[in-house]
């Protein structure tokens, strides 16, 4: 290690309990220029600021590979904008959000990504990147593609599902996309749902007046993931394409995913904290339809499942899908569940819920999470040469967390436009008290410290790995 005595740095940290993916130790972290200059024990050097972190867990600023930013659904937009998400997500330790694009009718996949990145910039509290969603005459776009990869965004993602919408592509248009996609070297995404068996029990539910958010769960079986991933995974181990499936949530998806990843298919499982701590009997509650989200949530089993996979290093990714809407918006479709805007708030719960009940409950190491809230999204969407861990040379995104404070979750104290939480009253067996930025005091006990948004798009580097 280089002589670091007589650098003064514009920041360390000292004394804390630095987490990296390879090892928990007491270490001081030194940042000049908004980059990790330097990792040892008992930095000698001067720095312009110091903070010490005796006692708290430093984690590197971790990543949320899945939000929805303000889009439409349904007869409305998803309640948070670049600017309130990105807030939420920086008092929960996200200092990466990779969003999606909105592709409309007849837009070019270029329009829509040049779309995207305005709507973000000058708006996103913390750095930001962008998957291209293809949902629109993708034989028509797919010359862009090449391009979009040179422009350094080689993620496009694909809906099995939501016909009725204008979204899904046929599995020979997913088998065309993934061909030009994986040609440039780009990477495939998939909302894994078989849209037939979905159409016929939501249309069966429908005919019998079964609108109850119950059966929200009941027209969106866990036998749908599992045909629509089965049918992804066979075209993706024909072609030895990278195949990422978004937010999985069930058993069953998880055993033929597995079993595909198993056969050599190069396939990513990503799944999020609602499929591991929530389950379909919230449906049943008064505001159940609070709680209407696709894939819907599955049982208890379910979850065992994933927690298993997730201690077996066999999940890639934990993403929130973070798609919020206010309580009032919930109420729009008058508790049917075919008519209520589906999704969920996550953002800023992601990272101190699986340390609660990952880490701290023995199903996961640090390390893991270390693992699925950073090194991985920066290395499968090409961001690892700046992000996802603390390591020397890359961005200073640091989080410190106290692991001795005890907190509770509340709709009311999150930092999005949501008004409530799925996660309502929930302990957290910790609390965050920084996040930075580059180097840079983003929040501090609870308080906001950037005058004014700095997040920076962050294009994808290097070869999917």
């Amino acid at each position: 290690m280089p002589n670091t005595s007589r650098v003064t740095f514009d920041l360390i940290i000292r004394n804390g309990t630095v987490v990296t993916s390879r090892n928990t130790q007491v270490m001081d972290v030194g940042v000049r220029e908004g980059k990790i200059q330097a990792l040892e024990p008992h930095l000698s050097a001067r720095a312009k600021q110091e903070i010490d972190a005796t006692g708290r867990l430093v984690f590197p600023g971790f990543i949320d590979a899945h939000t929805h930013m303000g889009i439409p659904i349904k007869t409305t937009t998803s309640a948070d904008d670049f600017s309130s998400g990105s807030l939420a997500a920086a008092f929960g330790g996200i200092t990466t959000i990779i969003d999606f694009t909105v592709q409309e009718k007849g837009q070019s996949l270029i329009d829509s990504l040049e779309e995207r990145i305005s709507r973000a910039r000058g708006k996103s509290y913390v750095d930001f990147h962008i998957h291209v969603n293809v949902t629109d005459q993708p034989e028509r776009w797919l010359s862009q593609i090449p391009e979009i990869i040179r422009r350094g965004f080689r993620s496009f993602k694909t809906f099995s599902t939501y016909r009725e919408a204008g979204m899904m592509v046929t599995w020979p248009q997913f088998r065309t996309i993934m061909e030009a996609v994986s040609a440039a070297g780009g990477l495939v995404m998939l909302h894994a749902e078989d849209n037939t068996v979905v159409e016929e029990a939501t249309q069966k539910h429908l005919d019998e007046g079964q609108l109850e958010p119950i059966y929200h769960a009941r027209s969106r079986p866990a036998s749908a993931e599992a045909r629509a991933i089965e049918q992804a995974a066979r075209i993706a181990g024909e072609l030895q394409a990278p195949l990422y499936i978004v937010h999985l949530s069930s058993a069953a998806g998880l055993a033929v995913a597995l079993r595909a990843k198993q056969g050599g298919v190069p396939l990513f499982i990503e799944t999020c904290p609602q499929y591991l701590l929530l389950d379909k009997s919230v449906y049943l509650n008064e505001n159940g339809h609070y709680f209407i989200t696709t894939p819907p949530l599955r049982t208890r089993s379910d979850q065992q499942a994933l927690w298993q996979a997730l201690s077996n290093n066999q999940v890639d990714v934990v993403g929130t899908d973070h798609c919020p809407f206010t309580r009032e918006q919930k109420e729009m479709g008058q508790r049917q569940f075919h008519q209520t805007p589906n999704g969920l708030p996550g953002v800023e719960t992601l990272f101190p819920l699986l340390y609660t009940y990952g880490v701290q409950t023995g199903r996961m190491t640090l390390q893991q999470l270390v693992q699925v809230l950073g090194v991985n999204p920066a290395r499968i969407f090409g961001l690892e040469h700046r992000k996802g861990d603390i390591r020397v040379g890359l961005d200073a995104d640091l989080v410190i967390w106290n692991p001795r404070e005890t907190t509770r979750i509340t709709g009311q104290h999150q930092h999005g436009r949501a008004d409530w939480s799925p996660y309502e009253g929930m302990t957290i067996a910790g609390k965050l008290e920084w996040t930075l930025l580059r180097g840079n005091v983003l929040v501090h006990n609870d308080q906001l410290m950037a005058s004014s948004p700095d997040g920076q798009l962050i294009p994808a580097k290097s070869e999917i790995s």
